[in-house]
């Protein structure tokens, strides 16, 4: 369940929904995903055309969610 107590969504859904859903910034996302927390085509997509000067992503938050939960230690 997110933070603020909603249940997740099992949809692919956009970085500001995925961020809300999940509780944290979009920002934190962005760094999750370029720190390679998360891995293409498990907890994100990018379906932007190809060569778009900037890529657009939807988010599996249930996924993601289960990522979040394991402990650092453990990750």
């Amino acid at each position: 369940m997110a933070k603020r107590g909603r249940p997740l969504s099992s949809e692919w859904v956009d970085s500001n929904t995925a961020a809300a859903e999940l509780g944290i910034q979009p920002r934190q996302l962005r760094k999750l995903r370029k720190e390679n927390f998360f891995r293409l085509g498990m907890h994100y997509r990018i379906i932007s055309k190809p060569g778009a000067d900037k890529p657009r992503y939807v988010w599996h938050v249930d996924r993601c969610a289960a990522a979040l939960e394991i402990p650092q230690e453990e990750r």
